[in-house]
């Protein structure tokens, strides 16, 4: 900020000749009354004082009135900008839909037309924006990447217009550059929503919670393109329906009302697997990685949104830990989407309809489980899931490839973790090597380093997955013994009496179809075994393991390892005779105990709410199969005993709520209707009372 006294010694030494430096100097928040005390005070030295107020008010003034021109010129800028982006998404919605030229509302030359008309508005308005930046030099290296691809669509359309004989006409060149170059503003506009959004001081939870919802109407919208769907399914495809599969998709949860593989095109395939992905991680997340690789800085408001996304208190690493969290993601992925390739170039391996699976359809499968897997969603390309080819004549069944314990179950693992975990563990890794190295080259105990060590939350969460996977297993192969014989499966509508699996297997595939069970239910959702076929015994484990769901600040839902690691703490701590409640040598706070006790309540209503609305609305259902929706729903699994088949319209949207508030956990929804109430700065005197 320029100083009153200065700015008014440079009116009367310039005698109105620096009105322009002043114009671009002088704070846009000085009062009137600030520069009329300052020039008061020269008037009393002086009559070059009086000149001094006179001129020091024009400016500020002038430039008052400058700066509300400025800002009316900048917010009709913006609403035409808004315009425009919507303009272009269906532009390229109307050509990229599946719409037939008789059904739009205009020809494909006019949709043409108003796209070339689209990215000359928007190369008018980084021009404008320019010219009326304060400081045109900052505005330009905040903003290079607009003005970067702005030089490469000239670029592009020179080249184009000088090499269309040798390549195509000129007007499908132009019409494809155009058509890139807008999507790529598209983008960066996303970005810098997104970076409005994180800094417009709204409650992280309601951003959380927003950006899930838009989501999933966005997903449904595009899968009532008929782009997204076969033309002999479109007579029968509702929007309850399309709302259904992207909720689903975007919550990681996996529960289908139609079969992925044959209802859906490859389109309609790749928008699931785009809401799975950013369902999975965050569309917060993804955004910040953008802005981060434009270039573009985070406020420090911006900041402390992201990283409370983010379940992090480390502020000053936020880009670290955001490339860690994309580049860990994109890694897994793809090499688990490599290791399954080989399994879908199998010969015996067929796709939804039984035909042979191409490479570009071999390919296709392995990214689409690949992502699935990592991000516990549960989605698969086949109506079975993990069981396609056991009843339909395969020579080797999807269960029976070795990626299916040894690339889903460690995908699955990893992403239910939780990424402060992964990166805690990296960290650890890291500094172990390092300390083993330094001991192999002989250099001194003191100088090797304090010893690595993993945080509290990691040991926990480590701890706990590990005795869950073990005791889940356990409970699955010891409740089998107990196997009745259930109704006959209903896959899609249709009654299928098949032989119970359980009774066919070995004790070698007997133990991994009970160990990929126990880390599958735990919110991923794939399945090796008929869930049908369980007896009411095992279906009631499940429901307890899909209760429980993953880690923190993962991939994964339900109630969280460590909440239920801090309620078994909390118990044995009392039969201890213990104040404090005390894990791994390190007391825990009082504050996280209320909220993990908070969340376990919160949870359990929600379940029992679920539950109960559903068994209202299909009084002809199993109460242990209506128990078991319910959890897979609210627990974000996909796992299910073939109700999800028949749901009606209302049960569809009482398990879409479901799926909605166990995604952003119901302690979220709490934080965001909560987030007015005012602290208390008083308590009343402490009362005994009888408990048990």
């Amino acid at each position: 900020m320029i100083k009153t006294g200065a700015v008014v010694r440079e009116a009367q030494r310039s005698n109105h000749a620096g009105y322009t430096w002043l114009l671009r100097s002088a704070s846009r928040t000085t009062a009137p009354m600030i520069f009329e005390k300052e020039c008061t005070h020269k008037r009393e030295d002086s009559l070059e004082g009086a000149t001094g107020i006179s001129v020091a008010r024009r400016v500020w003034y002038r430039s008052s009135r400058s700066d509300y021109r400025r800002e009316g010129v900048v917010l009709v800028l913006n609403v035409l900008l808004a315009l425009a982006g919507l303009t272009a998404v269906g532009t390229l919605v109307l050509l990229y839909g599946g719409f037939s030229e008789e059904s739009l509302p205009v020809s494909f030359d006019g949709i043409a037309a108003a796209q070339g008309a689209i990215v000359i508005f928007f190369l008018l308005d980084r021009l404008l924006r320019l010219l009326l930046a304060w400081n045109r030099r900052r505005y330009f290296r905040n903003n290079w990447l607009d003005y970067a691809l702005m030089v490469l669509f000239l670029a592009a359309m020179v080249i184009a217009y000088q090499n269309h004989r040798n390549v195509m006409s000129a007007g499908a060149l132009f019409l494809i550059i155009t058509q890139v170059y807008m999507l790529a503003v598209l983008v960066l506009r996303a970005v810098g929503a997104n970076l409005a959004l994180a800094g417009s001081g709204l409650p992280p939870a309601w951003l959380l919670i927003g950006s899930f919802a838009a989501l999933c109407v966005i997903g449904s919208w595009l899968l009532m393109l008929p782009a997204a769907v076969p033309e002999e399914f479109q007579a029968r495809w509702y929007y309850p329906d399309a709302l259904f599969t992207a909720v689903s998709a975007t919550c990681v949860t996996g529960l289908v009302v139609v079969d992925t593989g044959t209802h859906f095109t490859r389109f309609g395939q790749a928008v699931i697997f785009a809401l799975i992905q950013l369902g999975g991680l965050g569309i917060m997340i993804f955004g910040t990685v953008l802005a981060i690789l434009a270039g573009k800085a985070l406020s420090l408001r911006g900041s402390e949104t992201v990283t409370e996304l983010l379940s992090t208190d480390r502020v000053g690493e936020l880009g670290r830990i955001v490339r860690f969290v994309l580049l860990f993601t994109l890694l897994a992925e793809a090499l688990g989407a490599m290791l399954m390739l080989e399994m879908f170039l199998s010969p015996g391996v067929r796709d939804a309809w039984g035909q042979p699976l191409s490479f570009s359809a071999a390919v296709w499968h392995a990214v689409f489980h690949g992502v699935s897997a990592f991000c516990n969603a549960g989605f698969a390309l086949y109506p079975e899931n993990l069981m396609a080819g056991v009843h339909d004549g395969w020579s080797q069944p999807l269960r029976e490839h070795w990626q299916v314990l040894g690339v889903f179950a460690p995908l699955i693992v990893l992403g239910g973790l939780g990424f402060p975990v992964l990166q805690d563990v990296m960290r650890y890794l890291r500094r172990v090597v390092v300390q083993v190295w330094r001991r192999v080259r002989g250099i001194a105990a003191h100088e090797v380093g304090r010893p690595a060590r993993l945080s509290l939350h990691s040991k926990i969460v480590l701890s706990t997955s590990a005795v869950l996977i073990v005791l889940g297993a356990a409970g699955l192969w010891v409740l089998a013994v107990a196997v009745e014989e259930p109704a006959p499966s209903i896959i899609y509508g249709r009654a299928e009496n098949t032989p119970n699996d359980w009774e066919t297997f070995g004790v070698g595939e007997k133990t991994a179809a009970v160990v990929f069970q126990s880390i599958t239910a735990r919110t991923a959702g794939f399945n090796t075994i008929d869930m049908n076929r369980l007896s009411n015994a095992n279906k009631l484990w499940m429901c307890v393991l899909m209760t429980i769901g993953g880690s923190p600040a993962s991939t994964a839902g339900g109630m969280k390892t460590v909440t239920l690691a801090l309620m078994v703490m909390v118990a044995w701590s009392i039969l201890r005779r213990r104040q404090r409640v005390e894990v791994f040598h390190r007391t825990v706070g009082d504050v996280l105990l209320r909220r993990a006790i908070t969340l376990v309540m919160l949870y359990l209503s929600l379940l029992m709410l679920v539950t109960l609305l559903l068994s209202v609305a299909l009084p002809r259902e199993n109460m242990i199969d209506l128990l078991f929706e319910s959890c897979s729903a609210c627990g974000t699994v996909g796992l299910s005993t073939g109700v999800t088949n028949r749901l009606g319209f209302f049960e569809k949207y009482v398990v879409m709520a479901g799926m909605f508030l166990g995604r952003i956990g119901p302690l979220t929804l709490l934080t965001a209707l909560a987030a007015g109430a005012k602290r208390a700065t008083y308590s009343y005197p402490e009362e005994h009372v009888v408990i048990g």
